[in-house]
């Protein structure tokens, strides 16, 4: 039944088919809609650029930053894996500046002397970073500088902790409880 509707259209309309070219109008709707079609392929064609310009740059932003930052995500370097001989050394240090620290925690503490231990610290781990990247002469020489940082520090401690107790020797028994021997 549409098939015949179709003929009937076709016949009825002849001459209108057989007409040289298209009116003014099918050349008008061809022309908008070709350049609809354009514009949507071109608004995808900058789409594209923008996105690639984006994965581009968060791509170097990467890189750079890996670059920059990098080395600081690397862990410290540890005695006991570089010189295990020196590991034990290390360990009886730490423990003398942890002492010293809860013994300093009794009394009030000038920044002078926390600014001092902070730059001590620092210098403390650049030594680590440079043992992670020396020569096998060199590391020796490092670890031999890291014990003697550790030494100073605990002299540091010591002296304080000495000078706070010639000035305040009531603060050796913080909590207010005497000590009587019988």
């Amino acid at each position: 039944m549409q098939r015949d509707y179709i003929e009937q259209f076709i016949l009825e309309q002849r001459e209108a088919f057989d007409g040289p070219s298209p009116g003014l109008r099918v050349w008008g709707e061809i022309s908008h809609e070709l350049d609809r079609r354009q514009s949507r392929r071109l608004t995808l064609w900058k789409a594209g650029r923008a996105a690639a310009v984006v994965v581009v740059l968060l791509a170097c932003g990467a890189l750079l930053g890996v670059y920059l930052f990098g080395n600081r995500l690397q862990p410290a370097a540890s005695l006991e894996r570089v010189a295990p001989e020196y590991a034990k050394a290390e360990e009886y240090y730490q423990q003398q500046i942890h002492q010293k620290y809860q013994q300093l925690a009794a009394y009030q503490r000038d920044n002078l002397v926390d600014k001092d231990l902070a730059r001590l610290d620092e210098v403390m781990q650049e030594l680590r970073q440079e043992l992670l990247i020396a020569p096998k002469g060199k590391e020796e020489e490092i670890v031999e500088d890291l014990l003697r940082s550790y030494q100073a520090k605990v002299s540091i401690l010591e002296r304080v902790l000495d000078r706070l107790q010639d000035a305040a020797p009531e603060a050796e028994n913080p909590e207010g409880h005497e000590e009587t021997s019988i």
